[in-house]
């Protein structure tokens, strides 16, 4: 196998593991061994993680990572590309990049498949730009390539001012489609309303399902993103449009609903979901280069805003997990690497 390398690279590094599944206190700082990029693969001397929901959930041991993923933490990161493996141009070497990983995030460097890296949009810190990749491929592969969304449609997005939320409202605004969206606070609100949001509700003391019927006159809304599911599910049947679509995301509502099967049927409403992460390097190539541009052109226009809320250095990891566990974040967290000096050698 060959590697080409940029520059002479250290034998270890740190990184975040998980000693046991469970809280904060299981996040571990380990020393590893720098990886190698297999075929197709690039080494990225990351300088910032995302933090996302599944990073969490994959800590508490209900996330498990695919069987050929990295076991470790972290789902996408920004840095320099320092070494590439076999059948990967050498004109990639010392790009500033953003990538989705397959796992390993959360270290001072990760491999990650060629095909998911991205440049990263003119003017965008390392900081801002590990805050995109993850969420803006989620919401181009639900609502765009799956829910096929289009100008003067009308989208419901649960946790609207969650990372993928926000990435979501400013999709949909860059787009034509009017949004409304479900929040725990006026904060919370007031910040989605921001972004462009039409409408915000309380879930905690509005009707939300009631008052998007009202606000849509009855005839309720073309696509629905939900990253709750649970007791939602049937709230979404109820103001789905007829031949409507609700894309099921994320299960932080639980698993299980019981549906009124005669709203699915009468309406025709389309009850689907996805994960992104076990799908095909091929399909996340492709779903990549879509959202590259469609970054590339948002941020250029000022349409799109990075929407970093806290940034955490690796050793204070624990305290950006419970910022996420908190509900209280507004947009992303970032886990700012520092890349330590190490002992020389080649991987």
């Amino acid at each position: 196998m060959s590697t080409a390398l940029l520059q002479q690279l250290p034998v270890s590094m740190r990184a975040v593991g998980v000693k046991a599944p469970g809280g904060v206190d299981q996040l571990d700082l380990i020393e590893l061994p720098v990886p190698s990029p297999k075929p197709g693969e690039v080494l990225i001397q990351v300088k910032a993680a995302g933090v996302n929901r599944p990073d969490v959930l994959q800590r508490l041991g209900l996330y498990p990572p695919p069987p050929d993923a990295n076991p470790n933490l972290g789902l996408e990161v920004s840095g320099v590309v320092v070494a590439v493996g076999a059948g990967v141009s050498e004109s990639m070497l010392g790009s500033p990049v953003m990538a989705l990983c397959n796992g390993g995030g959360y270290a001072e460097y990760a491999c990650a498949p060629a095909g998911q890296c991205m440049h990263i949009p003119e003017g965008l810190s390392f900081t801002e730009a590990a805050s995109l990749p993850e969420v803006y491929m989620t919401v181009w592969q639900n609502l765009f390539m799956k829910g096929g969304a289009k100008a003067g449609q009308t989208v419901l997005i649960h946790g609207g001012s969650s990372g993928i939320g926000t990435a979501a409202v400013q999709l949909c605004k860059k787009h034509g489609l009017r949004t409304l969206v479900t929040v725990g606070s006026q904060e919370k609100a007031d910040f989605c309303l921001g972004l462009g949001a039409e409408k915000a509700y309380l879930y905690k003391t509005q009707d939300w399902e009631q008052l998007v019927l009202q606000d849509t006159q009855q005839q309720g809304v073309d696509l629905i993103l939900d990253m709750v599911a649970g007791e939602y599910l049937n709230k979404d049947l109820g103001c789905a449009k007829p031949q409507g679509m609700v894309i099921v995301i994320a299960l932080l509502g639980g698993r299980f609903a019981n549906i009124d099967a005669a709203k699915l049927m009468t309406k025709q409403v389309v009850l689907t979901g996805t994960t992104l992460r076990p799908r095909s390097a091929e399909f996340k190539a492709d779903l990549a280069r879509q959202v590259e541009s469609e970054l590339r052109e948002g941020f250029s226009s000022g349409v799109l805003k990075s929407l970093v809320q806290a940034n955490f250095a690796l050793d204070d990891v624990a305290q950006a997990h419970l910022l996420m566990e908190s509900g209280n974040s507004l947009g992303k967290i970032v886990l700012c690497i520092e890349n330590q000096g190490r002992e020389s050698g080649q991987t």
